[in-house]
């Protein structure tokens, strides 16, 4: 009895064991089958194509190489700063992630649904839901072209999907990163017109704030809760790079190396021994309304700041240059061109102001 009851122990065993291998070797070859198609899948041949004549080019990126043929029309992007570089090479997405998670399918009116960037979106990108966890799902029923995204979102699984391009995330000069993306979009040849016009609008904005520079040119950058529970000192980050190219010194902590990355958290108490000229307050807002002053919860954070003395003692406070900004356009959230026109356009309105 014993014996039989062993026998039919293994019978069981090797069944179960034969139906895993099989499930393994059936799910790897799926998988090298979808990778092998996306990765080196070429434009369908015309009667007047042949496999030379193939417009073909490998791009080195964040991620690695990656070889694209021919110029994507279905393109994907998975983050803000990339979405801010199509735009401004006048290439619309297919689908779209954001910062938040959106519930709807689909961004039907960009404009009161992505902030800032959505003025410029004229179709209606398909939502992949956060950039921090992007529906591959969706992304592989729409059969992209391309996709676009940063460093910190590489996941072997997208190049199964379609060819994919990474930025760097770490890469504050977005006129380098905004090349590797213009040579993947077949795009290169707007480049220099988009570099051109942002250093013009930079040229323009220093002459107007010369006068300031001369006169108030310490100015801090604090990024700020609404709630004042957190307060960090901005070290890096579109506003502080551009204010610095205008001509501005920034204030930054006499304890604490600047390096990329370093974003330095104080307390109250510490803030207010930092005297400036000038102290722009990044807050983070929520509920995006299509406004783009977001006037209710700035003026609440400042009624907020003025009823607490100890923010009082800078020559900021006492001459009325204390400003508050939406974090999402001013700390590179949205970063690129976009972002730096957006910045650039509200300097001289919050700065001359006073």
């Amino acid at each position: 009895m014993r014996k039989m009851i062993r026998k039919y122990q293994w019978q069981y065993f090797w069944q179960g064991a034969r139906w895993f291998v099989l499930c393994i070797m059936t799910t790897t070859i799926i998988s090298l089958s979808a990778a092998c198609t996306h990765q080196f899948s070429t434009p369908p041949l015309s009667s007047n194509d042949s496999p030379q004549s193939i417009d073909c080019q490998a791009i080195r990126h964040a991620g690695g190489e990656t070889t694209i043929c021919g110029e994507p029309q279905k393109v994907v992007a998975l983050e803000p700063k990339v979405l801010s570089m199509m735009l401004a090479l006048d290439v619309q997405p297919a689908a779209y992630a954001d910062t938040d998670v959106w519930a709807e399918q689909k961004f039907d009116n960009p404009s009161q649904q992505i902030p800032y960037l959505g003025q410029l979106v004229t179709n209606q990108p398909i939502s992949l839901g956060s950039r921090s966890n992007p529906s591959l799902e969706t992304l592989y029923s729409l059969k992209p072209d391309l996709i676009l995204g940063m460093k910190f979102q590489e996941n072997k699984l997208l190049s199964t999907i379609a060819p994919t391009v990474l930025i760097d995330n770490t890469e504050e000069d977005w006129e380098k990163n905004i090349q590797v993306l213009a040579k993947a979009l077949r795009q290169e040849d707007k480049v220099q017109q988009v570099i051109a016009s942002h250093e013009q609008q930079l040229a323009e904005v220093r002459t107007k704030l010369a006068p300031l520079v001369n006169t108030h040119p310490r100015i801090l950058n604090v990024i700020c809760s609404q709630l004042m529970d957190y307060i960090e000192i901005g070290y890096s980050g579109d506003s502080v790079k551009l204010l610095e190219e205008i001509g501005f010194q920034a204030v930054l902590l006499d304890d604490v190396e600047r390096r990329p990355g370093v974003r330095p958290q104080v307390t109250i108490e510490t803030l207010s021994q930092l005297d400036a000229d000038i102290i722009i307050v990044h807050t983070w807002l929520d509920d995006w309304d299509g406004d783009s002053t977001y006037s209710v919860p700035l003026e609440a954070l400042k009624r907020k700041w003025a009823n607490n003395p100890l923010l009082h003692g800078s020559r900021a406070w006492e001459e009325n240059r204390v400003y508050f900004v939406d974090h999402r356009a001013w700390g590179s959230v949205i970063g690129g061109p976009i972002a730096d026109s957006l910045i650039l356009e509200q300097l001289p309105k919050l700065l001359l102001s006073s």
